[in-house]
């Protein structure tokens, strides 16, 4: 069994590092590009895992191009992770939500408990279904859906808010199980 990783004398996973000096020279960049977070030294150890996970992140996060504006994207990723309680990917979106809002107060209230965030209808039903997906999949019916339609949603644009919803549940229960620990600077 491996030492568990560690980045200034703090345990940031349950696995043991990777050997960076040992690992391809695409994954290296890859944590250069991501500032050697915590999350990606850990998905680190596996360099296919750390390949499709930042090939896909980076993906769906597009600035651009994508179905949902950012902010939605981004307002899926916090309420998700605060539903599941994932801590590092919570603050890590809420801040990312505050930048794109230009507003980190709105985000952190999001955070805490949208429902007393003032969300516009058609931020209020995608944090919704994104609760509702995350906790019972199973509830999800066709009036969910119809209520993002009468909303203005797109089919595509609710593929990709389900595809965001559903990616999130999967990095929450990852970054959850191997107990990686936030970024100190996400505290500051």
């Amino acid at each position: 069994m491996s030492d568990p990783i560690l980045a200034d004398d703090v345990v940031i996973s349950r696995l043991g590092p990777a050997d960076e000096a040992g690992l391809p020279e695409d994954v290296r960049a890859l944590l250069a590009d991501h500032h050697h977070e915590n999350w990606i030294q850990v998905l680190s150890v596996n360099p296919d895992t750390a390949r499709r996970f930042a090939a896909y992140f980076g993906s769906l996060f597009a600035a651009k191009g994508r179905q949902l504006p950012l902010a939605e994207r981004e307002l899926i990723a916090v309420v998700v992770s605060a539903t599941n309680g994932c801590g590092l990917c919570e603050i890590h979106h809420t801040r990312a939500l505050g930048d794109v809002l230009d507003d980190p107060a709105r985000a952190r209230r999001i955070a805490l408990d949208h429902h007393l965030a003032g969300l516009s209808p058609r931020e209020a039903a995608l944090a919704h279904l994104a609760e509702k997906i995350t906790r019972s999949p199973k509830t999800v019916e066709p009036a969910d859906l119809q209520q993002l339609r009468t909303l203005g949603f797109s089919e595509p644009e609710i593929l990709e808010a389900v595809e965001t919803i559903a990616w999130f549940n999967h990095t929450n229960r990852i970054f959850i199980s191997l107990g990686v620990l936030p970024d100190e600077k996400h505290f500051h």
